[in-house]
């Protein structure tokens, strides 16, 4: 089970305070905390082991490292084509 302590739950409500609590803010939100619950306990139920957990966590990773690529890709050649595109309108 993976275990945050509190220097770290509070840094992460700081960074995106949307997963802080209403009521104090250097905790994570109840709701996230719930819904983290019932992933685990149904992944669990389904007789996920540890290790597989584990691939899963790096798959998603991976996967988001991709999409913050792509966008960035996205932008680099969007801003070019508009940066060529205004040097010839001129």
């Amino acid at each position: 089970m993976i275990i945050l302590n509190i220097k770290s739950m509070s840094k992460l409500t700081m960074k995106y305070p949307l997963l802080g609590s209403s009521v104090d803010s250097t905790q994570l939100s109840l709701t996230i905390k719930g819904v983290l619950g019932l992933v685990a306990t149904i992944l669990v139920g389904y007789g996920v082991s540890q290790a597989d957990l584990s691939g899963l966590v790096d798959q998603i990773v991976l996967f988001i490292n991709m999409v913050i690529q792509l966008v960035s890709l996205g932008a680099t050649i969007y801003g070019g084509v508009r940066k060529v595109m205004n040097y010839f309108k001129k």
